[in-house]
């Protein structure tokens, strides 16, 4: 101990004090040095630890369904929240009461070898536009003398009972004709049936089972 703090030697005692001062100091360099470098070391371990942490390619390829991105990526993906098409309304068939129903005829008065004509016609009164059928299958006419007695309707001989469904916009109509050969005529349309007298005549026409304002013509000659 006395060694260390009285130094012994051929050199003067400033000399080996100087020396040992500068072992010291190297000393403490050293360990200076050691500390920044451990120092150093440990902050770029934590980041590159925390970008590993942070790295969507480490964790996840792919989204899952608990995941704040796969719940932002529903949300906003158009296919996600709405539909890209829709389909059209339908269109509702038509009340009675948004149509009307007239019955019409090519002239008041027949003379001889003329056939009357007459016309039917369905019109949408209301503000909606509506579906209706329209055609021989739901439409009928009918001719009564003077007497009320039923001369000629469409019925007895009717062809065929067609229909067909039409979409009347506000105000739109369909009309549906037919013609009188002068003929009487009955159930099962024999052929037998004698030609009307001339005279006043009354005519009716009905659509779906409503009629229409009737309307009279006169056959002449």
């Amino acid at each position: 101990m006395s060694s260390v703090l009285h130094p012994v030697g051929p050199e003067r005692r400033a000399t080996y004090w100087r020396r040992r001062l500068v072992a010291v100091l190297l000393l403490v360099l050293l360990g200076v040095a050691a500390a920044l470098g451990v120092r150093a070391l440990l902050p770029e371990a934590s980041s590159q630890q925390a970008v590993a942490r942070l790295d969507p390619e480490q964790v996840s390829p792919t989204l899952g369904a608990g995941t704040p991105s796969a719940e932002a990526a529903a949300t906003s993906s158009p296919s996600a929240t709405s539909p890209t098409s829709s389909a059209p309304a339908k269109v509702q068939p038509c009340t009675r009461d948004a149509l009307e129903v007239a019955l019409t005829s090519e002239a008041t008065a027949y003379g001889p070898g003329v056939t009357p004509r007459f016309v039917l016609t369905v019109r949408n009164a209301s503000e909606t536009t509506c579906s209706a059928e329209i055609g021989s299958g739901v439409r009928s006419f009918a001719v009564l003398d003077a007497s009320g007695e039923q001369v000629w309707s469409s019925a007895d001989c009717q062809g065929s009972t067609s229909s067909q469904v039409y979409e009347l916009e506000p105000g739109d109509s369909r009309s549906m004709r037919t013609t009188w050969s002068r003929q009487r005529s009955a159930a099962g349309c024999p052929d037998d049936q004698p030609v009307a007298e001339a005279g006043t005549y009354t005519v009716r026409g009905s659509w779906n089972d409503v009629t229409a304002e009737p309307l009279t013509v006169t056959l002449t000659g």
